[in-house]
């Protein structure tokens, strides 16, 4: 599950950006390797969220510095 979720993030972030991205991990930082600042990552906090159909909230999403805190929380949820 967790190769699947890496890999439809990987679509949303690619879209969001425009550009083909290098593989990524659970380990990609979010800001730092997509170059991202926090209302572009918020922006697409929000696709997530409407791809899932989960609320994520602030406090959680404030923690979230890699792709693994995203594909976790996911998981979670998805319990």
């Amino acid at each position: 599950m967790e190769e699947k979720l890496i890999a439809e993030l990987k679509a949303i972030f690619e879209e969001y950006t425009d550009e083909e991205l290098p593989e990524i991990t659970m380990e990609t930082a979010l800001t730092a390797d997509f170059g991202l600042n926090s209302f572009e990552l918020f922006e697409i906090i929000t696709q997530i969220e409407d791809k899932y159909s989960v609320t994520i909230p602030d406090r959680v999403l404030m923690s979230f510095a890699t792709v693994g805190d995203v594909v976790n929380f996911l998981i979670d949820e998805a319990q």
